[in-house]
């Protein structure tokens, strides 16, 4: 039986392909170093457009409109730029209102392109443009950490790791939040504090992560200007341990917080990824596992949720669990100590 997986890894390659859904141009070369907020492609999807009737606003015949054109079509004009009439302080003129693009000009009219609405294809990871589809987009490498999250409210940062608390399960509260956190990703094990989260968006923090976050405290996190991730999910679950480790070993990197959110079809997460030098070329992630004897596992679902553990070993289809149910299972030795039987479509491996 194939297994979902959760990758938290202390050193791994990230191979990304970001293409744009239609064709455009790409904005980075081969070999450039990008950061996660770079923009490295863009697409025109569609423009606005004005027409405006020059020779009414003149009060000046069609006929006679030619010689009082200021700009060609293909020009681009700011806003005010005078488009047609003669210059001088008591003429009348006709202004451009807004930036754009001269489209078009027939007789007395003028076609104002005014609105460049592009599509622009940010990296959403640091690393290097190791290949370049012309005209889709790019795909990048990074060698660093990597740790796949839960949740996230959508925001992308980099910022400085630093803990509020070296414990995998601390309480963040307002009283912790000051101005020394300014521009730093903080950490903690779990918030329940409405207040926590706004203060910390007036420091302003770059960003946050959690193992775990009370679910009253949605529509908030969604409203936030910075990223949030939560390792685990809702409640009040304390970060998990190898995820807190990476965090440990790395506090005062620089990483990167991804807050994108989940889509099994595409395979995103929100992430947390922490560029390292000089680490040489590790191995690429594995996609596909089934389980199997000495996998560390995470419990998803029923009285162990959030539980960490190593299975033991595996079970029948026909294992009876106390739901009353009969599927396949795994024996699980927790890493809090003692045993539990689960049943493994409750399971995901941690890679």
């Amino acid at each position: 039986m194939l297994a979902p997986v959760t990758y938290i890894q202390p050193l791994t390659t990230l191979r990304r392909r970001r293409v744009l859904p239609v064709e455009g141009f790409v904005m980075v070369n081969l070999g450039q170093v990008v950061r996660a907020g770079d923009d490295v492609a863009r697409a025109n999807l569609y423009s606005e457009h004005i027409m405006l009737d020059a020779g009414r606003a003149l009060g000046v015949p069609a006929e006679r409109m030619a010689k009082l054109l200021q700009r060609k079509p293909g020009e681009k004009v700011e806003e005010g730029d005078i488009l047609a009439g003669r210059r001088g302080v008591t003429r009348r003129v006709l202004r451009a209102p807004a930036s754009g693009r001269v489209a078009a000009v027939s007789g007395g009219q003028i076609l104002l392109q005014v609105s460049d609405d592009s599509s622009r294809l940010k990296a959403r990871v640091p690393g290097e443009v190791i290949d370049i589809e012309p005209g889709r987009g790019v795909i990048i490498e990074s060698v660093c950490a990597w740790i796949q999250a839960a949740w996230g409210n959508g925001g992308l940062a980099d910022g400085v790791l630093v803990f509020a608390d070296g414990n995998h399960d601390h309480r963040l509260t307002a009283d912790e939040i000051d101005m020394s956190q300014r521009g730093a990703i903080m950490i903690a094990g779990t918030c329940d504090q409405r207040q926590t989260l706004e203060l910390a968006a007036q420091v302003p923090i770059r960003g946050l992560i959690l193992g775990s976050m009370s679910t009253r405290l949605i529509p908030v996190a969604q409203k936030m200007p910075y990223p949030i991730v939560l390792t685990e999910g809702f409640g009040s679950m304390p970060m998990n341990a190898d995820a807190h480790s990476i965090l440990t070993n790395n506090s005062g990197e620089e990483a990167t917080l991804n807050a994108q959110a989940g889509d099994l079809y595409k395979g995103e997460r929100p992430e947390i990824i922490i560029p390292l030098q000089d680490a040489g070329r590790p191995p690429t992630p594995v996609d596909l596992q089934s389980f199997r004897l000495g996998l560390s596992v995470r419990v998803l679902h029923g009285p162990h949720h959030g539980a960490i553990g190593e299975i033991t070993g595996l079970l029948a289809s026909s294992t009876l669990f106390a739901s009353g149910i009969r599927a396949p299972g795994a024996e699980i030795a927790l890493a809090g100590g003692g045993e539990a039987t689960v049943p493994l479509a409750n399971l995901e491996v941690l890679g």
